[in-house]
């Protein structure tokens, strides 16, 4: 499509003809991302010199969005043909919140986390003694920490980058937040699909777990018993994935997965359905006869 075709086909948004629009959007979301820049700058425009009438307002307030939303779905699908990245798909997931947020941005607030763990040699500490600095300078320094009860389905709990900025998370994003620093710095940290809760495993082969660390116990490390022991009492079955580092793909199911229910049990069905569409692209769903959260 031609720029003069591009905003010719803006222009006719505002007719009041219900079937010229529905051509319209119909032809718009086609276009997708490629006439998302034009249609913003119209949009924004028309804010800003007070020239568009309601109707054509709330028809940017609908397709705008919409647009912005499937692109970043594209782009979580995208990432899963190399889902190794996870600071790309923290930023991706927290798009989804916020179209605007720009990478660098989010880059600047990750690395200025970094800067504040004292450099060191990890061959001159044991693992248990590497884990214990990460905490003080994660949870002590920094701040952060879990969420309460109360605020348990807050939806701003699940943005990577609303966690950065409240140093507040539940189990799966506090958990990736600290992973994303620990794998920086060298420490070999992974997570593990645990249901109900969402633990990380020090392990130096990416198989075996040499021990686990729980992220929403202020990084409280313990042992393979501490999960036998919790899989009683919820009454579930021992399985390897339950105890084993899990891929980067799981963590991402995990946190849409809490996203969606979020979003659904403050019934924001419009960012919930978001939600449930970038999980979508994932591929294979999680057990659904586990109960995950």
């Amino acid at each position: 499509m031609t720029q003069k075709e591009t905003e010719a086909l803006i222009r006719l948004l505002d007719d009041p003809d219900r079937i010229v629009y529905k051509a319209v959007r119909k032809k718009i979301l086609a276009e997708g991302a490629n006439i998302l820049p034009d249609l913003t700058k119209a949009w924004q425009d028309a804010k800003a010199t007070g020239d568009g009438g309601a109707l054509l307002m709330s028809r940017f307030e609908a397709l705008v969005p919409m647009l912005q939303n499937n692109l970043v779905v594209s782009q979580i699908e995208q990432w899963t043909s190399k889902p190794d990245d996870l600071r790309q798909i923290a930023w991706l997931v927290s798009r989804l919140d916020d179209f605007t947020l720009d990478r660098e941005v989010f880059d600047d607030g990750l690395d200025s986390f970094k800067a504040m763990f004292p450099a060191y040699n990890p061959a001159n500490f044991t693992p248990l003694e590497q884990v214990r600095m990460f905490n003080n300078v994660f949870f002590n320094q920094m701040g952060f920490r879990p969420v309460t009860n109360n605020d348990y389905y807050n939806p701003q709990n699940c943005i990577p980058y609303k966690v950065m900025l409240n140093k507040v998370g539940n189990p799966v994003s506090l958990a990736l937040i600290y992973m994303i620093l620990a794998d920086e710095l060298g420490m070999p940290v992974y997570g593990v699909n645990l249901p109900k809760n969402f633990i990380l495993a020090y392990s130096e082969d990416q198989r075996r777990a040499s021990f686990y660390i729980n992220p929403m116990s202020m990084g409280v490390m313990f042992e393979k018993s501490e999960i036998d022991r919790f899989l009683q009492e919820i009454k579930l079955k021992p399985e390897q994935q339950f105890y084993s580092p899990c891929d980067a793909l799981t963590i991402v199911k995990r946190l849409l997965c809490r996203l969606e229910l979020s979003y659904r049990t403050k019934n924001d069905a419009r960012h919930s359905d978001i939600a449930l569409k970038a999980l979508n692209t994932l591929g294979e769903p999680l057990n659904k006869v586990i109960d995950w959260e």
